[in-house]
């Protein structure tokens, strides 16, 4: 089964109401993920970080709202999320609230990765989920840069719009992000991310609290240590998720970005009881029913983003893989309850 990450319930605070004011039934979708409403409520409880995002697209797709992901993001706040969020706002300027941000963010969501990058007079802050086996995660992606631009605003004001935003997942249609960040939205990015002119770091935290941080960090620190151990599986599988993206998908660039040989990878698996070819078999699988089971994503783009030359070959595998070809499949997804 491996190691599942998990994310603090403090992260889907208030998603129950939000479902029930966008018209859909919290309680049968927290049932059908085996999410007790007494875990959510209680934001000390860990949660599935699967079964977080699933939940997230399953609200969506009951809701009809495409971008519902994107609002839960846009109303949600950085004291909901408990201690690392009273770091980030006391933090003393954007630059350092930040780099908090990044340092503990394992200490709310596991086996993820937060990171502050320079590229020259601009910075991103960039975020991905780790973990391959998650592979419905559009959601999460535009509600969590939604969290993030949120905490520039604090610092900002209300005014504030990145240079550009970028997301992993392909471009779905009739997409809302563009008018949610006031700004160019890019997809089949290597990674989720936010751009915005280095200057802005020095902007002041208007909550600013020096007294505050000491204590807080203590706090934060035993958790931070504490965090859960990375499922080799599952990280294997986000590189190999990664390297469609990127076209570093093959064994011997994913044993180097692990730092470890071909025949050292191998070894790691057999070990684990699997084999590199059967993962990379089921991360396209995975992706390939994800993006097909979304409407107006050409299915020419995902056969490309798959690694296939031709559709023709894409349709072939695909129906041998699930006895309906893509369009039928997407056909019977419109349809599902």
């Amino acid at each position: 089964m491996g190691v599942e990450p998990h994310i603090a319930a403090a992260a889907a605070a208030g998603i129950e109401a939000l479902i029930g004011q966008c018209g859909g039934d919290a309680p049968s979708l927290l049932a059908g993920l085996a999410l007790p409403a007494a875990r959510l409520a209680d934001p000390t409880q860990r949660l599935s970080l699967m079964a977080y995002c699933r939940l997230f697209e399953q609200a969506a797709a009951q809701t009809g709202l495409d971008d519902f992901g994107l609002r839960f993001g846009q109303q949600y706040t950085p004291e909901q999320m408990g201690a690392l969020g009273a770091l980030v706002l006391a933090s003393p300027d954007l630059g350092a609230a930040l780099r908090n941000l990044c340092a503990y963010f394992p200490v709310l969501q596991e086996h993820s990765c937060l990171r502050l990058r320079a590229q020259g007079a601009v910075m991103a802050l960039e975020y991905q989920i780790g973990d391959g086996r998650i592979t419905q995660r559009r959601q999460d992606a535009e509600l969590s840069l939604a969290v993030f631009a949120g905490i520039f605003r604090r610092a900002l004001g209300p005014g504030f719009a990145p240079l550009e935003v970028q997301f992993e997942h392909l471009r779905p249609a009739g997409a809302r992000a563009a008018s949610g960040f006031r700004a160019p939205v890019y997809y089949a990015a290597p990674r989720n991310a936010l751009l915005f002119p280095a200057e802005l770091l020095a902007a002041k935290m208007p909550g600013a609290d020096a007294a505050r941080l000491p204590g807080l960090l203590a706090a934060l620190r035993p958790q931070l240590a504490d965090g859960g151990a990375r499922d080799f599986v599952g990280q294997v599988l986000g590189l190999i998720r990664d390297g469609f993206l990127n076209g570093a998908a093959q064994i011997d660039q994913v044993a180097q970005r692990l730092g470890v040989s071909r025949a050292g990878l191998h070894r790691r698996l057999r070990q684990e009881g699997v084999a590199f070819s059967d993962l990379t078999a089921r991360i396209r699988r995975e992706l390939a029913q994800d993006y097909v089971g979304q409407p107006g994503i050409a299915f020419t783009d995902i056969a490309l983003l798959l690694g296939y030359s031709e559709l023709s070959a894409f349709t072939r595998a695909f129906t041998r893989w699930t006895g309906r070809s893509p369009a039928r499949y997407r056909q019977a997804c419109r349809h599902a309850p």
